[in-house]
């Protein structure tokens, strides 16, 4: 491979980032959208993506678990978009989107128990104190409580009267004012050069090395197709938008990811917050 002196040194050792991989679902900022209490936002090429929640009620059991000389309640964080589940249905339905279903919570966040609640029932053994749970989705997370069975009015009289716990978080989606990498007209720069060329099933293909050198080139020589001055955040967009395979020396780009641009992302965080 020819080393051209005049590319970046720090572009050329971006090329050690590109390992065979498994090619990861990319999300389509541009199509994102704002239904009651929800963010929806599609992976490229498809009607299907997460949706994360702005509003949650917690919500408490009927009953009470008898364990030993102690009460167990636990206490869910469900999104209200929930509760009913009809207005989730709608937006769905609505929109002919397909949820994912990813719980926003731990990946971008933490919920915790209320320092009240901690104080109520400090009285309690190790392993029986108030701890936050994993939720199981769409409940973003849950409250372990034990406490004394002549303590559970009590224990019931502050879930009504306030959270129990709280939720703080924050997604990073992209400002859909965003740059955008042109992976299109990239790639036909490129397949105009021979580095790039279109199989049967639509994926744009080359070598890896060639397509990572002659990409790199291009965010020199041409910074405006890859959305920012600086070219090496631009190309580093463009070359993960390969499943790249250095060993076998291939590179392949899925007809989805070929026939859209790529954010370069400002972000725009969405917050998640309950009882603070």
């Amino acid at each position: 491979m020819r080393i051209h002196t005049h590319l970046p040194l720090a572009l050329l050792g971006l090329f050690a980032l590109v390992a065979p991989r498994a090619e990861a679902q990319q999300l389509d900022y541009a199509r994102t959208l704002h239904g009651p209490d929800m963010v929806f936002v599609p992976t490229l090429g498809t009607n299907r993506g997460p949706i994360f929640y702005t509003r949650y009620e917690q919500v408490a059991p009927t009953s009470s678990t008898a364990l030993g000389d102690f009460r167990r309640m636990i206490i869910n964080l469900w999104p209200t978009a929930h509760r009913p589940v009809t207005q989730y249905n709608n937006f769905l339905t609505a929109n002919a989107i397909t949820d994912a279903k990813q719980l926003a919570v731990p990946t971008y966040g933490a919920c915790e128990p209320t320092q009240a609640i901690k104080d109520r029932l400090a009285h309690m053994p190790d392993g029986f104190k108030p701890a936050a749970l994993p939720g199981t989705y769409p409940i973003i997370c849950k409250l372990s409580l034990y406490f004394l069975p002549e303590e559970e009015a009590d224990v019931r009289a502050m879930i009504a009267a306030g959270p129990v716990m709280t939720l703080q978080g924050s997604v990073p989606l992209c400002d859909e004012s965003s740059p955008q990498v042109k992976v299109p007209e990239i790639n036909q720069r490129l397949t105009t050069d021979g580095v790039l060329t279109t199989n049967t099933a639509a994926e744009v293909t080359g070598n890896s090395w060639n397509v990572l050198y002659e990409s790199a080139r291009l965010a020199v020589l041409s910074p405006s197709l890859f959305g920012t001055p600086d070219p090496q955040v631009g190309w580093e967009v463009y070359a993960k938008s390969f499943v790249m395979d250095l060993t076998a020396q291939t590179a392949v780009m899925s007809p989805a990811t070929a026939s859209q641009p790529q954010y370069v992302c400002t972000p725009e965080p969405l917050v998640l917050q309950f009882g603070l």
